[in-house]
């Protein structure tokens, strides 16, 4: 379910104010409904939860008896939340959800932190044919410690059931005029536990950064953005979401990409079994990732084929030859974020995000240190591709490939203290990163339909699957044919002007 809300901060002594006749579209209100709800809600010791503004509660009786999960759709997401219900009594969370808040909880213990007990009154806010538009909710909340009350406090949420967003304007400004003090979302055992709810989460924003601030501090951001990246699209793939595993490995990927770049800042020691782990996590997703990719790629390929020229149960075959891949590489890619292996992966990740292992070369401006080793990233690339024009090898165009990404994410690493030049220069390596992806996905498409001919299931579709070769064979030539007609405007000095000193 989607929560679209904004809460309020009230006094005790506000009167709530009658909204009759002040929203336009609101043509009734229903009587208040007064009830009260208590409900225990759940965290590590630390608040790693609460701190990433994830809330995991549950709450006894009434019509949402049971545990609730809700999940911020990220960051900028302000006021907007995934809720996951699970009926469910005892002191543990349900498995199902216990699993989606697994890359923040990681080793940690999941306990109560917090019992709350909330004295409501809700209203709900009706259009002319009685439909729903939004709901107030006006909650006087008593908190709990140990045998004692701790704290107190009153909040006002206003959620969307149908009007959408000019209705919560509306509905905002009113209470806002009353004395209601808005501008913040917190969820309420935030701001129940206090300060230590509210400390960074883990790992913390990426900070802004200068060309005159330290090397390092670009090479932190981009570290703790990617880590970020990691856990949310953990979340995401637990939760049967479309390219997770895509993001899993891009985001393993860029950081992997960043302690090579820019390895004259960190700790080798530190950094190089780092990398080591992160190409395992992304090695391991690739089974599942590549055959997504493959099978879209030649169904799609035989639906514009001419029935006549399909022959035997060609779609039956892919479906099963590079389907049975998928699957296996889906439950690979289950099993993989479920190990301790990858656990503490994470765990290093987010320590390494906080503090990474830095050398004295990181306390030097950005400005002095970060265009030079973006500019090797280039000079790996071009080595490449003077090989590859040589040799118009398979394997040397796919080097060049692997080499143009990583110039890219060097670029857009350093990007928010370089600016345009930076993500102008991304942007042109990207081209030759697509063309060649296009170029590596036509040969392993090849590969697959030569396997797929000579398999005992394959005898019956082997014209079809000559014909599709055929195809693969024309893409991945025109794939080159483009990468050498693109590649001198890639390469134009003036892309790399901000390279040089």
């Amino acid at each position: 379910m989607r929560e679209v809300e904004r809460k309020f901060r009230a006094s005790r002594g506000l009167v709530l104010p009658d909204l009759t006749g002040r929203i336009p579209s609101v043509a009734s209100i229903d009587p208040a409904v007064t009830h009260r709800m208590t409900a225990v809600y759940y965290d590590t010791s630390d608040l790693r939860l609460a701190r990433a503004g994830i809330t995991l509660r549950h709450r006894p009786g009434g019509s949402d008896d049971g545990w609730h999960l809700k999940l911020p759709l990220g960051p900028r997401a302000n006021g907007v939340r995934d809720e996951l219900q699970r009926p469910g009594n005892g002191t543990e969370p349900p498995e199902e959800l216990g699993k989606l808040v697994t890359a923040y909880v990681r080793f940690a213990e999941v306990q109560p932190a917090a019992t709350l007990i909330t004295d409501r009154q809700s209203l709900v806010l009706r259009d002319e044919a009685g439909a729903p538009l939004a709901e107030i909710v006006d909650d006087q909340v008593t908190v709990q410690g140990v045998g004692r009350v701790s704290a107190g406090f009153r909040e006002i949420e206003v959620e969307d059931c149908g009007g959408g967003d000019e209705v919560l304007s509306a509905v905002s400004n009113v209470l806002q005029e009353a004395g209601a003090v808005g501008g913040e979302f917190m969820p309420k055992l935030v701001r129940s536990l206090g300060a230590r709810a509210t400390a960074p989460p883990d790992p913390p924003l990426p900070e802004p950064a200068r060309p005159t601030d330290p090397a390092g501090v670009v090479l932190t951001g981009y570290l703790r953005e990617n880590v970020r990246k990691l856990i949310a699209e953990d979340v995401r793939f637990r939760q049967s979401g479309a390219d997770a595993v895509h993001q899993l490995r891009v985001a393993a990927r860029r950081m992997r990409t960043a302690l090579k770049a820019f390895a004259p800042l960190v700790d080798l020691e530190w950094a190089d079994p780092l990398r080591d782990e992160l190409k395992w996590f992304a090695s391991t997703l690739g089974v599942s990732r590549d055959s997504e990719v493959l099978l879209e790629r030649l169904l799609g390929e035989l639906d514009r084929m001419s029935p006549e020229l399909v022959l035997g149960p060609m779609r039956a075959r892919l479906e099963q030859f590079v389907g049975g891949a998928l699957a296996s590489g889906l439950a690979e890619a289950q099993e993989l974020l479920d190990s301790e292996r990858y656990l503490t992966l994470l765990e290093r990740l987010v320590d390494g995000a906080w503090t990474p292992r830095m050398t004295e070369l990181a306390a030097a401006p950005a400005r002095d240190v970060l265009p030079g080793l973006v500019r090797k990233s280039w000079h790996r690339l071009g080595v490449r591709v003077a090989r590859v024009r040589e040799t118009h090898d398979p394997g040397d165009y796919h080097e060049v490939r692997i080499a143009a990404k990583r110039a890219r994410y060097a670029a857009e690493a350093v990007a928010p203290v370089f600016g345009l030049p930076a993500a102008r220069f991304a942007k042109e390596v990207v081209k030759i990163q697509d063309v060649l992806g296009e170029h590596q996905d036509a040969i392993t498409a090849q590969e697959t339909l030569r396997r797929l001919a000579q398999s005992s299931s394959g005898r019956s579709v082997g014209f079809t699957c000559g014909l599709l070769h055929a195809v693969e064979q024309r893409r991945a030539a025109a794939a080159r044919e483009q990468f050498h007609e693109i590649w001198p405007e890639v390469a134009r000095r003036r892309y790399r002007s901000w390279l040089t000193p």
